[in-house]
């Protein structure tokens, strides 16, 4: 079975190949034409010969997306049991097995509108032995939010009753009274997963993302500053649910790093930082006529986005998507993923596939919904 991704100017498609399982006629039927809860809207296309399910997408993000930006929080586990019990019920009605559904979390998608969670059904699935549920919940506990306590508590206790036997609605109702009033949560969901609620120490501010500080480098602390040169920058930030330090290293010229190296630093000896230890940075320059500035990523993965409490890169233009793209450095290869967003992202004028990475290159024109970038490459940094 293969999966591939296919987007168009208004709608999105996730399009399962080479999965043409013997089924029931009344199967296809029930499931083509009735509208079933929670599962995602099916068309099968019958090309050269070979069947391929075609399953809408618009305007969703798969689970496996979503909790890569965030880890999964009570609400996340509460949505997704609700949404269960609504589609097994579903299934019972049309007298259907959820067997027949890929329990992946590639596959499983939620409407970043309605809030919803539908599932894949492919017919005749149900004899292949694919992914189940206790499969997808071992994935979820990969991708808990460890400090919220509910969540933990609520994870272990579907997987454990997904192990010892087949998980039904009454697992599900258990689940979700697992928390008695006193261990419950108040806070109510932030909107749009990405943007959790997240642990501070005793004393600390009250604030998820902490300023850069300017921070001298005790290795340099002897040397003299020259005229220009920048003191190393360090950002403490709080990401996935972890706090990491990010050192962006001293971003120098060419001619900078020979003199600097030249000078007394720690031992009085010339260090040269040579062509494997440094790499390029890009930058995204704005082209467009609205608001935008323009994107200096120092960090990677870069987020692009109108909601300012998650995206690295925050777009003003109410045609991008909160969570719009994201871009990413592999040796040095600048990378750019759409997220399936409302109105797309175009490289060169073509419309680029969702859940795809594709790499830009230095003079190409990328648009993130009606927002228009130059593809520029910038100085040479050494490696953090």
């Amino acid at each position: 079975m293969n999966v591939e991704y296919l987007r168009t100017a208004k709608k999105s498609y996730m399009i399962v190949k080479d999965a043409d399982y013997p089924f029931d006629a009344y199967e296809l039927k029930m499931v083509l034409h009735n509208d079933i809860s929670c599962l995602l809207p099916l068309q099968v296309i019958v090309e050269d010969g070979k069947v391929e399910y075609w399953y809408e997408v618009t305007g969703m993000q798969s689970l496996k997306k979503q909790f890569s930006l965030a880890p999964a929080g009570e609400g996340d586990l509460r949505g997704l049991l609700r949404n269960l019990i609504e589609m097994k019920s579903a299934m019972d009605e049309y007298l259907l097995d959820d067997a027949s559904i890929w329990f992946s979390s590639d596959m499983v998608y939620e409407d970043r509108f309605s809030g919803r969670i539908l599932f894949c059904y492919i017919p005749g699935l149900s004899g292949q032995q694919p992914p189940g549920l206790k499969d997808l919940f071992e994935e979820i506990l990969q991708q808990l939010n460890h400090a919220d306590p509910a969540a933990v508590k609520m994870g272990y206790e579907m997987y454990e009753r997904c192990a010892r036997s087949e998980f039904v609605i009454e697992d599900c109702f258990a689940c979700l009274d697992l928390l008695n009033p006193k261990e419950e949560q108040a806070e109510p969901r932030m909107p749009y997963r990405e943007c959790g609620e997240l642990p501070r120490a005793e004393g600390e501010p009250d604030r998820d993302l902490r300023l850069e500080e300017e921070v001298r480098d005790p290795e340099y602390s002897g040397a003299e500053v020259y005229p220009g040169k920048r003191l190393r920058r360090k950002r403490k930030r709080v990401k996935r649910g972890k706090r990491e330090e990010i050192d962006y290293g001293e971003i120098l010229t060419e001619q900078q790093e020979i003199l600097y190296a030249a000078e007394n630093i720690g031992g009085g000896h010339t260090e040269v930082f040579a062509e494997e230890n440094r790499i390029r940075t890009w930058e995204l320059i704005y082209k467009g006529d609205g608001m935008e500035t323009d994107l200096r990523p120092v960090s990677y993965p870069f987020l692009i986005g109108t909601d300012e409490r998650c995206a690295d890169g925050v777009l003003q233009s109410r045609t991008v998507s909160r969570m719009h793209a994201r871009l990413m450095l592999e040796e040095g290869r600048l990378y750019a993923e759409d997220f399936n967003s409302t109105n797309g992202t175009y490289l060169n004028q073509q419309l680029m596939p969702m859940n795809t990475p594709v790499e830009l290159h230095e003079g190409d024109r990328i648009v993130f919904a009606t927002e228009e970038y130059l593809v520029a490459s910038g100085q040479m940094i050494k490696k953090p």
